[in-house]
């Protein structure tokens, strides 16, 4: 009895190490094998103080028309086809309630609907940093992010339906290396 107790615990320790091992696979496989595509992030709602250190991102293409003759519902899941416009920045180009076959997609969440278009919830919506470059990063984002200025941008990794946030631009650099230009540029003033 024994010995069938300390494999069954053997067993558990190795599936609750499988389980994080697993995603964190999943993740690093899109990122080193996913295609590489551009968002375009627009000005996002005021800061939450509830919702720890990260930037939160708000997806200026993140909305697809709404396909005629198919019933949707809130929170339900479907998958955004992907397109890339004449600029070289991905959009959503439609969405389908089944995984496509072929093309490039994203499995998504629909956050709100009309009668023309479905805004979705895709799945990085926030760009975690270090405690202490969080708030600067904050700043940056929002100067560069607002209506009349917007020149903030994601780069993503999408592998089968799975997307993962590689990196935040501002003005064409990675924010840390805006960042430190920024802070060279401070220091000789």
């Amino acid at each position: 009895m024994n010995r069938l107790l300390g494999l069954a615990l053997a067993l558990l320790f190795l599936l609750q190490l499988a389980v994080p091992a697993g995603m964190i696979a999943g993740r690093e496989i899109t990122l080193r094998r996913g295609e590489l595509f551009r968002f375009r992030t627009a000005p996002v709602d005021p800061y939450d103080p509830f919702r720890g250190r990260f930037v939160a991102l708000n997806l200026e293409q993140a909305q697809a028309p709404r396909p005629a003759g198919v019933e949707l519902s809130y929170r339900q899941k479907v998958f955004a086809l992907l397109a890339v416009d004449e600029a070289g920045f991905a959009y959503c180009s439609g969405i389908d309630t089944e995984r496509p076959a072929a093309g490039h997609y994203l499995v998504a969440r629909i956050a709100s609907l009309d009668q023309e278009q479905v805004r979705l919830q895709l799945p990085f919506d926030r760009y975690y940093a270090e405690e202490d470059l969080a708030p600067e990063i904050e700043r940056a984002y929002r100067a560069h992010s607002r209506r009349d200025k917007q020149e903030a941008f994601i780069t993503v990794r999408v592998r089968q339906g799975r997307g993962v946030l590689e990196e935040l631009y501002i003005e064409d650099l990675p924010v840390g290396d805006y960042l430190r230009r920024q802070a060279v540029v401070d220091n000789t003033e």
